[in-house]
């Protein structure tokens, strides 16, 4: 029997990314989307069950074969489109910050690496 996974929250979205350093909550094409230093790294679409998130091409390809139920790719292998019904938690945890990184100053990257969590 595989378990049922309960939907993550828009909310649950929110307060995962703004526990990043210096991630800000905007807005861009009446879509709230998550900021550090004015780069997006994260958007809520307008579709309620997804999330978008900034990645690079070889961790979509590899998030979508691994389960295209689940991931697809939402812009030019930039961004991956992120079913909040169907992902755990801890993996969207880890997709966020992956997604923070790639946009984040290094220096702001480099102080949250060495810092104990």
């Amino acid at each position: 029997m595989v378990a049922r996974r309960t939907g993550i929250s828009r909310g649950v979205v929110r307060r995962f990314a703004l526990t990043l350093p210096e991630a800000v909550e905007r807005s861009h094409f009446d879509q709230p989307d998550f900021r550090v230093r004015n780069k997006i790294f994260a958007t809520l679409p307008h579709d309620r069950l997804l999330v978008c998130l900034r990645t690079t091409p070889v961790n979509l390809a590899v998030l979508v074969q691994a389960d295209p139920d689940t991931f697809r790719d939402a812009w030019r292998s930039r961004w991956v489109a992120v079913r909040l019904d169907r992902v755990r938690q801890s993996v969207l945890r880890d997709l966020l910050e992956d997604a923070w990184r790639l946009v984040a100053p290094k220096r702001l990257v480099a102080a949250r690496t060495s810092a104990p969590r």
